[in-house]
């Protein structure tokens, strides 16, 4: 019902700090939360090279085991994202989300096209399709989504930058056993109530322990929507709870800039 998508952290020279990845995943995973997302947006997948990501993977998957790691392999081209999907399946990820190729808007004919060979490439692995069309440019319609639900190995989708009515959609339109994620992360009992699986978060995997609050109940929604609205979807503002808890944030690779004085104060009292 929650996975939490994690930063990638970068030590003083900018370079990938695997130590620190394991950090966090063990972070989330004591914290409660049964899953991580690793290598997507908030992991800033589009300014790590192929052997960086596939090393945070691999990472991962020795942390937390297979089970609970969703690796994110998606890339602009069908040819790299197929190359990490097959190359990642290879180090044992069994739960890959394929992002829409990007910065060029694609096609349905395509789309469909990148979603076959990747779930190929996956050779048995669970694929999910990621759909974030606010940053990525290509549309995925409840009625494509259709289609790619019927591929072999497609078994969900993870939207994000969407409200409610595309979860809704995106349910209505697939198989009763078809997952629907959202990363609307302040918006878990509406997901459920419209169809969906869950959320894939990213202020949990600086805020664990409140998000698997929700797992018992919704007690803890005000403050998981408070919270929300304070760290505003930044990357910048994440890294730096992170940093706050003595944990590896740091400073953004891609060009993020860091959270003013306000914002870092909000972000003290957040704790």
């Amino acid at each position: 019902m929650i996975a939490a998508a994690l930063t990638t952290p970068f030590d003083r020279s900018a370079e990938v700090d695997l130590g620190g990845v394991r950090a966090l995943v063990e972070h989330v995973i004591d914290g409660g939360v049964p899953a991580v997302f690793v290598a997507g947006t908030n992991g800033e997948f589009p300014a790590l090279d192929d052997g960086e990501r596939l090393d945070v993977i691999s990472t991962a998957l020795d942390t937390a085991g297979p089970a609970r790691v969703i690796a994110h392999v998606g890339a602009a081209t069908t040819r790299q994202a197929v190359r990490l999907t097959a190359e990642a399946r290879r180090r044992g990820a069994e739960r890959l989300a394929v992002i829409t190729p990007y910065f060029v808007p694609a096609g349905p004919q395509r789309v469909v096209e990148h979603f076959e060979r990747c779930a190929a490439a996956a050779d048995g692995a669970a694929v999910y399709v990621y759909v974030f069309t606010a940053l990525a440019g290509t549309v995925v319609p409840p009625s494509l989504l259709g289609k790619l639900a019927t591929i072999d190995g497609i078994v969900g989708v993870k939207v994000s930058g969407a409200g409610t009515d595309v979860v809704r959609a995106y349910a209505d339109g697939t198989p009763p056993d078809f997952e629907v994620w959202s990363g609307n992360d302040a918006e878990l009992p509406d997901v459920m109530i419209a169809g969906g699986t869950g959320i894939v978060s990213g202020n949990a995997g600086a805020l664990p322990g409140l998000f698997a609050q929700l797992l018992s109940g919704y007690s803890a929604q005000p403050t998981v929507e408070s919270a929300v609205e304070t760290v505003q979807g930044s990357i910048a503002n994440i890294k730096h709870l992170l940093d706050l808890q003595g944990l590896p944030g740091g400073r953004c690779r891609m060009a993020i800039d860091p959270p003013v004085a306000e914002r870092r104060a909000a972000l003290a009292r957040l704790l």
